[in-house]
């Protein structure tokens, strides 16, 4: 499911954008979701995660770059694409918030096309590039009995792991499997994939850290976990430590 939003204070320009990814999507082999908002403050006050954003510079409040800088911070994978009626504001918006293109409005079917065409070429290719990881999970069957199997994840799909009754969970958005290891061979494992020990019981996957407040780490799918006191210098510079290398 492709996830795409749309931000723009004009509501024309707003449902005409619509229309247009509309038209071009239900032509393509992708299922696809989209949603709309009408300011920079709704659009970072949502928790939803997308793959595609059409963001325009000139809105109300927060400014279209401002907005795009800021959501970046937390979903560093995010396709901005900026839609403007004043093309001197283009270059600071590839440069800042690191747009994957800017379209000058009269937004148009042409105009539209050629950039999705792009992005999902683009998307296609990092989706076939995806990292997986295995692990032998524990599952309860439909008879009530306890077996094994062998299960592939994808690295980016992972929020954490957390050690919890001598199993370790893995924690997916919306699901969750266990299995048995020790931590530091996992954390061991997992740090080629940049997944970091922020406390004896938890190993977070850095893309999807949100923030960090005190002594928690806040995820992009609202789960907050804890960071050691021990930890917390060391965890706080890997992280920044990624964040300037994915940028």
């Amino acid at each position: 499911m492709l996830s795409i939003a749309i931000c723009d204070d004009d509501r024309k320009d707003t449902d005409k954008l619509e229309t247009l990814v509309n038209g071009y999507m239900s032509q393509s082999p992708f299922s696809y979701d989209i949603k709309k908002y009408c300011s920079g403050e709704e659009l970072l006050e949502s928790s939803e995660t997308f793959d595609l954003l059409f963001l325009d510079i000139a809105l109300g409040g927060m400014n279209g770059i401002e907005v795009g800088t800021k959501i970046r911070e937390s979903n560093r994978g995010l396709k901005i694409i900026y839609t403007t009626s004043y093309k001197q504001f283009c270059k600071q918006a590839v440069n800042r918030a690191h747009a994957f293109a800017y379209l000058v409005k009269p937004v148009t079917k042409d105009k539209i096309d050629r950039q999705l065409d792009e992005i999902l070429s683009c998307i296609q290719e990092e989706h076939e590039d995806k990292e997986t990881v295995a692990f032998e999970i524990m599952e309860i069957t439909d008879k009530g009995e306890l077996e094994s199997r062998i299960k592939d994840f994808e690295v980016d799909d992972i929020f954490y792991f957390e050690y919890f009754n001598r199993k370790i969970k893995i924690k997916l958005e919306k699901e969750e499997y266990f299995f048995k290891d020790k931590m530091k061979d996992l954390a061991d494992k997992m740090q080629l994939h940049n997944f970091e020990t922020c406390h004896q019981c938890f190993l977070v996957n850095l893309r999807h850290v949100k923030k960090i407040k005190g002594y928690e780490v806040f995820l992009n799918n609202n789960d907050i976990i804890p960071v050691s006191q021990k930890r917390s210098a060391e965890f706080r510079k890997k992280l920044n430590t990624f964040i300037q290398n994915s940028i």
